[in-house]
């Protein structure tokens, strides 16, 4: 009997001593493992587009542009004032002429008397034809990068004489389809109808 006392009393102590062993190592101890990740939460839904803003208001129409147009100064006549012929002609550089130009564009040429007595600048778009006393033709033919000024004496056999009478010429150059800003295409506008002074207000073209 005394040796099984003391084995409950020996077997009572160690496992008294194993619990108090499991308590100090739970406190003193490291601690555990970190466990896993838990899921990631619901991303927020965006909410919805707000309303559209109304249209401002239009702005103001600007001046007409030049639209790539291409003008001379004005060159002074090479024609002499007593031509003993039926015809003579001189020619102007026109570098800005190419193929497009001849076949797509609108070439003006003008010319001008200076201030006669008074009565200011008159000019005149080519094509012209002064009849009565005068009896001459001006026209011009152009050619890649050349404008040639022509003057005929409408009277067959008859002499020009004064074919210094347009002293100055000039030409504008109008590419194909060319427009300004708020007008017509240029395809839409018959030029030879225009007198020189609209057509330089309506290029907007330095005198």
């Amino acid at each position: 009997m005394k040796t099984n006392v003391l084995s409950v009393k020996t077997l009572f102590i160690a496992a008294l001593s194993i619990v108090l062993a499991t308590s100090c190592s739970s406190e003193d101890g490291e601690d555990g493992a970190i466990g896993p990740q838990g899921p990631q939460g619901e991303q927020g839904v965006a909410g919805p587009a707000g309303a559209q803003g109304e249209q401002g208001e239009q702005g103001e129409q600007g001046d007409p542009g030049t639209a790539n147009v291409m003008y001379s100064e004005w060159v002074g006549t090479e024609l002499g004032s007593n031509i003993l012929s039926s015809s003579a002609s001189f020619d102007i550089d026109a570098p800005e002429i190419d193929p497009d130009m001849l076949n797509y564009g609108t070439i003006l040429v003008f010319a001008r008397r200076i201030d006669l007595g008074g009565d200011g600048n008159i000019v005149y778009q080519l094509p012209i034809v002064f009849g009565a006393a005068r009896q001459q033709s001006y026209f011009f033919v152009a050619t890649d990068g050349n404008i040639r000024i022509s003057v005929h004496a409408n009277e067959e056999g008859e002499d020009v004489l004064d074919g210094a009478y347009l002293e100055q010429y000039r030409y504008v150059l109008i590419p194909g389809g060319a427009s300004t800003t708020g007008k017509a295409a240029a395809d839409d506008v018959d030029y030879a109808k225009m007198s020189y002074e609209q057509v330089i207000e309506y290029f907007n073209i330095p005198e």
